[in-house]
């Protein structure tokens, strides 16, 4: 039996995201002998019996966040695996977002939902803030969008400098999406926003990355977030330290972890338009995914004509109608495909599809994958 030394911090939702990839994994494949650091509280020492405790345990791998701790474990040619990205160097297998595809999900969530101003809320030269900033901005600036940035340069605790983030935020043309680095950067422009009497979703909506369930769902109004398979991710990983205990280097020192979609809760419940029959078609859509409806039908619902209904539709989310039939129906087959307990035929008929046989090329067509495989890569 190998035994695998872990070191990461459970309390969140990233790290039992983590926890929950490698229970999978020798659950499934292996019967590791896992062993974790103590808990933060029982530690005599941030650092100073780290060593001490890998050189009694001995252990055949490692998998380790933190980067101090990593460049110790080398040094005793131990097989490691690193969660974070973070300072991380091309010896160390590593999980890596992908920071281009989550500001690309973001820009077009926001897009979608009739957001014509945007903003970025993230931390200075962090490379996960920075890449889904620099994404944000490309994406946007591909459509004439201008984004807000507010990444203070301040040594501080961002969560101090309310009353700035307030002036920022008060500053901002109104309705407006601001897409946050991860979900506690959503958590404090939340709390300002309270205090600044801004109305969420309304005037600001708040979009957060990292999908952390309790605590998006811990504050009011609940935050939106952008799910990522951090699960499936630690399950390559897995596969990696394994081939290392093996004596097996790895062809490859970046695994990747990807945006899957957005969960979205009240903090971007809304549609950021004035003309109120657009807003009746996009609720008429999005009310209606569980059966077949036609672009005659999301045109009936409003007092225009089609033609008139077109031209607005698209000025307003940047899509068709039949886009954005699409879109919607697409998105909201990603999120059952999520419940292991629904086969993709029960999805299919649960959203109205009469003829299931056409299921797998219809969303291969629009994900470029078919519905088993994005559910064996997404979860």
């Amino acid at each position: 039996m190998k035994k695998v030394f872990i070191q990461l911090e459970s309390g969140r939702g990233y790290g039992r995201d983590i926890l929950k990839g490698i229970y999978n994994y020798n659950n499934r494949f292996s019967e590791w002998e896992i062993i974790f650091e103590p808990s933060y509280y029982l530690k005599t020492s941030n650092n100073s019996n780290f060593i001490h405790l890998i050189s009694e345990i001995k252990p055949d791998g490692c998998i380790i966040e933190n980067y101090e701790n990593a460049k110790k474990v080398i040094d005793l040619n131990i097989p490691l695996i690193q969660t974070s990205s973070l300072n991380s160097t091309h010896q160390i297998p590593c999980l890596k977002g992908n920071y281009d595809a989550d500001g690309k999900m973001a820009f077009e969530y926001f897009l979608s939902k009739g957001f014509k101003n945007l903003a970025f809320f993230g931390i200075h030269k962090v490379i996960w803030s920075d890449g889904r900033l620099e994404s944000l901005q490309k994406n946007a600036f591909s459509k004439n969008i201008k984004v807000h940035n507010y990444t203070p340069k301040k040594k501080r605790s961002i969560s101090h400098d309310l009353k700035e983030i307030i002036s920022w935020l008060k500053s901002l043309p109104k309705p407006i999406g601001i897409f946050c680095c991860n979900d506690d950067l959503g958590i404090i422009l939340i709390n300002a926003c309270s205090m600044a009497k801004l109305k969420i979703p309304y005037e600001i909506a708040i979009l957060g990355v990292d999908n952390d369930e309790l605590l998006c769902s811990v504050v009011h109004p609940k935050l939106s977030s952008i799910a990522r398979n951090h699960t499936v991710a630690a399950f390559n990983a897995c596969e990696i330290l394994n081939k290392m205990m093996l004596g097996i280097n790895p062809e490859n020192h970046i695994i990747p972890t990807e945006p899957i979609n957005v969960i979205e809760r009240s903090s971007t419940d809304t549609i950021a338009s004035n003309d109120k029959e657009v807003i009746k078609a996009l609720h008429f859509i999005r009310n209606n995914t569980q059966v077949n409806i036609t672009v005659n039908d999301v045109v009936n619902s409003t007092n225009i004509s089609r033609r008139n209904l077109y031209t607005r539709f698209k000025k307003t989310t940047n899509r068709t109608i039949l886009e954005d039939i699409q879109f919607q129906k697409i998105k909201k087959f990603k999120v059952l495909l999520t419940n292991q307990k629904l086969s993709v035929k029960e999805i299919a008929f649960q959203l109205g599809f009469e003829d299931v046989s056409h299921i797998s090329r219809w969303f291969s067509a629009i994900e470029g994958t078919t519905p088993v495989r994005w559910r064996k890569n997404n979860m």
